[in-house]
């Protein structure tokens, strides 16, 4: 057994290798966790992996396609991009080459259309709808290919109609904007007052009109449509355009002047009676409060109005249009506080509780018509003003 004085050598030796051992230890631990951080991510970096894994990539080869099958391709690009003579000559080359193939079956109704609508010619526009309406037409396309072959029959037969006709194909395919569509279409129906698809260009002239916001000119084309047409008689979508024009132009000829003048007869008197002559702190603090509580409870209700359902409205309104709406009842604010400081008022409090919320209402009536009178979609918003009303206020007071 080892005594005191024997163990003073050990204890001097494990003190002179305690620190250099207790060293190498932390230098070993440091080593152990940086060596994956460092060493192996050298060796293993994603480079190097990318670059030991990656395979050549395999390009897939588009499919060759048959010469017929190209061909096709090669017309649809070119009528694609306008470039109808080369399409044609494609696909008569189909329509000839490969009589029994399944292209030939679009070849043929696209020289039916080209022929029609592009490089109009009645004859060749004839033979080739016959041809469809022969070989390939379905139960469903056959009634259309009929009429269509009537109405190009009847154009050929009169005198001066082929010219017509292709000067109203080229009108309607120019794509230069519903303004050259009106006065070329004038244009034309004052050259060829005979011509037989006079009730489709007065269509188009009204359906211009539309688009370009002319209500009471679009009215007054469909009108003339059902005038100089005896027994003709506007289809339900014409018709509708034709009442929502009409109703539009009879709110801006009409009532927008008169909702003007109530606005005016309301602000003419509260002006007369000077009513900032007694705006006091409370005043102003009273308009302030009821602004805030304005510009609070409409946002509040924002997130209602982005929750709705607007899949297959015809018209939606915008959250833009909905900001400028509220914005515009505060002028109403303002003027609602003016109308309790007036001289006249003044003695007369009682009479004010009882007519002001009517007063307030009247303004308000006239101020959100002529938001509407003054917006495009006036029309539109009209027409489905009753519907969308309940539909609103039953998701109101489900919001509530």
């Amino acid at each position: 057994m080892s005594t005191k004085t024997e163990m003073q050598p050990l204890k001097g030796v494990a003190m002179r290798y305690s620190r250099p051992f207790s060293l190498f230890v932390l230098v070993f631990f440091v080593f152990l966790v940086r060596w994956p951080a460092t060493g192996l991510a050298e060796q293993e970096s994603p480079v190097a992996n990318e670059q030991k894994s990656k395979v050549p990539e395999i390009v897939e080869q588009k499919p060759k396609l048959s010469e017929v099958a190209a061909l096709k391709e090669k017309a649809s690009d070119a009528f694609l991009h306008g470039r109808y003579a080369e399409a044609e000559s494609v696909f008569l080359k189909i329509a000839g080459k490969y009589p029994k193939s399944t292209e030939r079956r679009y070849a043929v109704q696209m020289l039916s259309t080209i022929y029609e609508d592009n490089l109009v010619d009645l004859k060749k526009a004839i033979r080739w709808n016959h041809e469809y309406l022969k070989k390939y037409a379905d139960y469903r396309q056959a009634p259309i290919f009929k009429q269509k072959l009537e109405n190009l029959a009847a154009l050929a037969k009169t005198a001066n109609q082929d010219q017509a006709f292709k000067s109203y194909q080229k009108i309607r395919f120019a794509n230069k904007g519903d303004q050259y569509l009106v006065t070329n279409y004038e244009q034309l129906l004052k050259d060829y007052p005979d011509f037989s698809l006079k009730v489709d260009v007065e269509k188009e002239i009204a359906y211009a009109y539309d688009r370009m916001h002319k209500p009471k000119e679009s009215y007054a084309a469909l009108q003339a449509v059902a005038a100089q047409t005896p027994g003709h008689k506007l289809s339900s979508t014409d018709q509708i355009i034709a009442d929502d024009n009409h109703k539009y132009w009879e709110m801006n000829s009409t009532w927008k002047w008169v909702a003007w003048v109530i606005v005016a007869a309301l602000w003419f008197p509260v002006l007369l009676m000077k009513p900032w002559q007694r705006i006091d702190r409370a005043s102003i603090r009273t308009l302030l409060i009821w602004t805030v509580l304005w510009v609070v409870l409409s946002a509040a209700k924002m997130p209602f109005f982005y929750s709705m359902e607007t899949d297959g409205y015809k018209y939606v309104i915008k959250d833009t249009q909905i900001y400028t709406l509220a914005a515009l009842n505060l002028p109403v604010i303002v003027w609602l506080i003016l109308l309790t400081r007036g001289e006249f008022w003044q003695t007369r409090r009682r009479a004010l509780r009882l007519v002001s919320p009517l007063l307030a209402v009247v303004m308000t009536v006239a101020v959100v018509f002529l938001f509407i009178a003054y917006n495009p979609a006036g029309p539109e918003i009209v027409s489905v003003f009753g519907v969308k009303y309940d539909y609103l206020i039953g998701e109101f007071r489900k919001g509530m």
